[in-house]
């Protein structure tokens, strides 16, 4: 029988802006799994207590009927499990290090070793001194060498790969101090960072050529010998990841023609990085590509550029606008967070989604043409993007995701599709000069906080099919002054409208059944307020502050009162003798009243 249960941890990426990255967790046959909910993909995570034979499924399923491919294991994911007697390693995994299974009975199981090398279900896990040769042939058929494979094997002095293999992991040849050559062609498609360093070909300073260290047409790192402007030269297909990152001396840089991909963290953190050339025919801006890059002031896209992936232009805070390439269809998770001087962004007609946190920070862009063929935006898509006036979001988005428009100060107007369903939490929180607002027919639900603090908001009209006015949705919204419940709405959440101090005509319908605590508690220009005859609960404190409430209206009794329900009200005119003892009634509902 399989047991499935999983948790949300949230990693905060920065203590700037509200930036957050979800990953969520899923135990499966005892295993743990991360989860990557926007790839379907997951990675074996670390089971410290694993033991006796373990089968490692191609997918996995986290009990709410989505699927994920098993792609990759974890660094230690089972580091010293003794007692880990045997592993069946999926055909869908394309990434594991040496430490994921170093320690364990597997691991030191000599009946596994051939000549010097451990394979697992065409995975090289490890290569020893055993070797019988210095120069080695991986096996035919192989899919994936471990990250560390070779780390620190002093006897090899050239590795040939086969085509099967597509990638070169980080640390693979890292410290093999005799390693003069490495064979491979055109099949391997990336390479880890710090694969090569330490090795007799990263020592070599012969290979190094003004700074730059290329292998099999392959950039794989730079050193203090590369000159600050570093012009194309010798051809290259590959750069190794994060080949340049930290290089405080790198100023400008034309890159090769050759090159279709900007791998992870490719630029991470040249600080002094004000011009780069990029070729015609790149196609992929990687994770964290450009991340820190803080000088760059305008950077050039080919058009052939097909993907932008997570954080790939992290607070290249000096970069001012940017025209994303037709044939984008997603831009990833904090692409552009913290960019402050980007102004504008020319969006393609293919782009479907913006990724959490996208333009989050981008604290001057000042405006937004969203693509009519979007579809979706995840949670803080523009958060903070305190000079944004106006948003039309385009028909086919169906939800307005959490804090996706927070803290938008100068946002006035807005428009939202016909569909639009939901309205999460906080989404529009604190756009302090929007001023209407007109809520469609077919929009469900209203999230917590979700115009909280729209302080010049004067008028909300509310679609016909709306059900849910959840927690503190109006809260603070200062010059509303009259509110329509519509038809369906059978409950208002806690402190759904307080803070509002000018209403002064609140209509409820006839459905409604609960008013949640503190729901109208301080709307300081409320006169009356008549109650349908379904309401059986008003929670604590859900008039109390209302100074100019004289009159209540109550045909039938609720079953309940919360404390300090009409607190403070201080003219209206308390009603004990109209209360029946059938209703459960707190303390104090009358507080602070007018005195009979």
């Amino acid at each position: 029988m399989k047991h499935v249960c999983y948790l949300l941890t949230i990693c905060l990426l920065t203590a700037g802006m509200h930036a957050y990255a979800a990953e969520r967790t899923a135990y499966v046959d005892d295993l743990v799994y991360i989860l990557d909910l926007e790839h379907h993909t997951a990675e074996v995570g670390v089971n410290p207590k694993t033991y006796g034979d373990v089968i490692i499924p191609e997918q996995i399923s986290d009990g709410e009927g989505n699927t994920y491919d098993v792609t990759s294991i974890a660094a230690d994911a089972f580091k010293g499990c003794k007692s880990l007697s045997s592993i069946v390693l999926p055909s869908t995994l394309r990434r594991l290090s040496r430490s994921s299974l170093e320690g364990t009975g597997v691991y030191q199981n000599k009946e596994l070793w051939v000549d010097g090398a451990l394979y697992i279900d065409s995975c090289l896990i490890a290569v020893n001194k055993d070797i019988p040769k210095p120069k080695y042939v991986v096996q035919e058929g192989t899919r994936v060498i471990a990250a560390g494979a070779f780390q620190g094997n002093k006897v090899v002095t050239s590795v040939v790969i086969p085509q099967s293999v597509t990638r070169i992991d980080a640390h693979t040849f890292r410290d093999c101090k005799n390693l003069q050559k490495v064979l491979f062609g055109r099949h391997v498609r990336s390479i880890g960072e710090n694969a090569f360093t330490g090795s007799g070909i990263w020592l070599n300073e012969k290979k190094w050529k003004k700074g730059l260290l290329i292998v099999d047409s392959c950039l794989i790192a730079v050193n203090k010998e590369m000159p600050g402007k570093v012009q194309y030269k010798t051809p290259y297909r590959l750069i190794a990841e994060g080949a340049f990152a930290g290089n405080d001396k790198l100023q400008s840089i034309e890159l090769s023609p050759l090159l279709e991909v900007l791998p992870p963290a490719c630029f991470y953190n040249c600080i002094n990085l004000k011009s780069v050339s990029l070729p015609a025919g790149l196609k992929e801006v990687q994770t964290f590509a450009f991340y820190g890059c803080g000088q760059i002031k305008e950077i050039n896209l080919p058009k052939s550029v097909q993907k932008i992936g997570a954080g790939a232009f992290y607070s290249c805070a000096a970069l001012q606008s940017i025209v994303l390439p037709e044939g984008i269809d997603t831009i990833g998770k904090a692409s552009f967070y913290g960019c402050k001087a980007l102004t504008s962004v020319a969006f393609p007609s293919t782009l479907l989604h913006i990724g959490e946190g996208a333009f989050a920070g981008c604290i001057r862009l000042e405006s937004i043409h969203l693509p009519a063929g979007l579809q979706s935006m995840d949670k803080q898509c523009f958060a903070g993007c305190a000079m944004i006036e106006q948003v039309v979001i385009p028909e086919r988005v169906t939800a307005i995701p959490e804090e996706a428009f927070i803290g938008c100060n100068r946002l006035y107007k807005l428009r939202l599709p016909d569909n639009l369903y939901t309205i999460q939490n906080a989404a529009f929180k604190s756009c302090m000069r929007l001023e209407h607002l007109s809520i469609p027919d077919r929009t469900f639900s209203i999230g917590q906080e979700a115009f909280m603090g729209c302080a010049v908001l004067e008028d909300v009209s509310f679609g016909d099919d709306l059900h849910v006015i959840d927690n503190r949705a109006f809260a603070d919204c200062k010059r509303i002054e009259v509110i329509a419940l519509p038809a369906d709405v059978d409950v208002i959440g806690e402190g759904a409208f307080s803070g509002c101090y000018a209403i002064r005509k609140v209509t409820l319908n006839a459905k409604l059944r609960a008013i949640e605590k503190e729901a109208f508690s301080d709307c300081r220009s409320l006169k009356e307020i008549a109650l349908p005859k379904k309401l059986q609960i008003i929670g604590a404190r859900a008039f109390a502050g209302c100074k100019r409430l004289t009159k209540v209206i109550m045909p039938l009794q609720p079953k309940q009162i919360g404390d300090e329900a009409f607190a403070n009200c201080e003219m209206l005119t308390p009603f004990p003798e109209a209360l029946s003892e059938k209703t459960e009634v707190g303390k104090k509902i009358f507080n602070g009243c007018k005195q009979q």
